[in-house]
Formats: structure tokens, C-alpha cells, sequence
């Protein structure tokens, strides 16, 4: 099962693209910067289902489809038709809070309306937020801005401090399609992170804001590759760490099993 972790919240992306593509979940984001109130997840729409070119023909072409096999490798699946296909990807509702100050960071993680969604995101700016979210933040990833020199040194002790409380670390791969500047920085930084973590805790996502920017698992575990994952890390980083990802989030919103349990006031006398 391929997850894409990071689509934006635009009507560029479509649902039956990433459909195609093989993705079976997908996670549409919305940023919060600085001191900005987030909005509630409520009010993040859906993926739309076709682009408008895509319903004018596109949807009943024959999609060169792509299935899971963890165990060997990646399969192509040519039968079938993307307007035959009964289930779009499940979408779960992701916020990513930009962060500058520590303080900032617990009272924004602290709200309801951000733990109102499925996942909680967070990019630090300053070495000292960067810390504080690897071995205190009570979130479910740590994302980066792989298009620029980073402005701290990540220090192994952070990677390990997150790894152990089940943080997982997001590569975002579309910066890597644009200029030769852009390129340059999204190897230099994925694979500075890649030797840190030890390809543990890694996951790839697009960020894609169109859909011309999407790519398929095949491509991803190929990116994966020349960052330096394994082959078998780099299938995990668009599959099973995605899943666990998904799972750490549950629990920390208190879903068991896909039922949420909440704490009750005893009232017996």
C-alpha cells in the first residue's frame, strides 16, 4: 500500500491522479506560519475527484496502474481503466506548523483545533525549536524545506531522541523537479539526513500542488536511491513508514483499533 503524505489543499491535485499513480492513501496539508490561527480541519475540502480535462476524456484511457509488492519489488498493472476503478484514495487531514519559537510551538501544538487533525507536522526554524520538537513535541512528523541550505547543524542526538519516541522525518521530493539550485540543495540535505537517521524513520512525500508534480512509487523509490536508501528503505519510506506514521497519530489522538476512546467524568456516588 503507497501513501503519499503531503498533497496540498488545491484543485490542481486531483484524487484520480494519485488514484492512477497507485496511491491508496493521501494526505491533504495545509501550512500554519508563524503566530497565523490555524483553521479547523473541517474546513480543509476534499481532493477533487477529476480536473475538468479529465472528465473530458482522460478518466476512461487506459492508466498504466502501480501495485504493491513489497517482496518483489514493483508490479505493473495494465487491465485496468481509471474510470472502471471503484475506490479513490482515503484522504486524512494534515497540518504542518512553521515554527520559530519554542514558546510558539507548545501553544500552538497545545490547541484543540490543531489536534483536531489526523496528522500533526512541524518544521522548526531555529536549532532550539528543531530540538525541542525531536525530544518533547507531542507530534507525528518533522519536515524540512530541502530547497535551501538549512540554517542550524542537525545534531544526532535530536535524530535519535525522535526516532526513539516514534517521530518519523518527511523528504518532500518536489523540490528536487525544479531549477539546478533547487537540485543541488535536496540531495545535499536528503542525503545528509539519510546517513543521521540510518534510513530509519524516513518517509517521501510529493507536496505536490498540481498534479503535473506528482510522481509514481517507481519514481519515488528511485529519488529514494539516490538520496542513498537501501532499496528495501526505500519502498518503506512511500509504504510501511507512511503506515506507521498513520498509526502514531491514532494513538496519540487516542484511536484504538479505529475507535476513538475518550476519557468520562465517573460520576458514582
Amino acid at each position: 500500500m503507497y501513501v503519499d503524505l503531503n498533497v496540498r489543499a488545491t484543485p490542481r491535485v486531483s484524487a484520480s491522479e494519485l488514484q492512477r499513480l497507485g496511491y491508496a492513501i493521501v494526505c491533504v496539508n495545509v501550512d500554519c506560519e508563524g503566530l497565523e490561527k490555524p483553521k479547523p480541519a473541517g474546513m480543509i475540502p476534499d481532493l477533487v475527484q477529476y480536473l475538468q480535462k479529465e472528465k473530458n476524456g482522460r478518466a476512461s484511457k487506459i492508466a498504466t496502474q502501480y501495485t504493491a509488492a513489497i517482496n518483489n519489488g514493483l508490479q505493473l498493472k495494465k487491465d485496468a481503466r481509471i474510470g472502471d476503478m471503484k475506490e479513490l484514495p482515503r484522504q486524512r487531514k494534515r497540518i504542518t506548523l512553521k515554527l520559530e519559537e519554542v514558546v510558539n510551538a507548545q501553544r500552538l501544538i497545545a490547541l484543540d483545533l490543531v489536534k483536531g487533525y489526523d496528522i500533526i507536522a512541524a518544521e522548526g526554524a531555529t536549532p532550539k525549536v528543531f530540538q525541542y520538537l525531536c525530544e518533547q513535541a507531542d507530534i507525528d512528523l518533522i519536515t524540512f524545506d530541502a530547497t535551501n541550505r538549512l540554517p542550524f547543524l542537525i545534531k544526532r542526538p535530536w535524530i535519535t531522541a525522535a526516532i526513539k519516541r516514534g517521530i518519523y522525518f518527511e523528504i518532500t521530493y518536489t523540490s528536487c523537479l525544479g531549477d539546478t539550485a533547487g537540485r543541488r540543495y535536496f540531495f545535499s540535505n536528503s542525503s545528509n539526513l539519510v546517513r543521521l537517521t540510518g534510513g530509519k524513520n524516513l518517509v517521501f512525500s510529493s507536496g505536490a500542488t498540481r498534479n503535473i508534480l506528482l510522481r509514481s512509487p517507481y519514481d519515488v523509490t528511485n529519488i529514494g536511491l539516490l538520496c542513498g536508501l537501501k532499496y528495501g528503505q526505500a519502498i518503506d519510506a512511500i509504504s510501511t513508514s507512511c503506515m506507521a506514521v498513520l498509526e502514531h497519530a491514532d494513538k496519540r489522538r487516542g484511536i484504538i483499533g479505529g475507535v476513538q476512546v475518550e476519557a468520562t467524568e465517573d460520576n458514582t456516588m
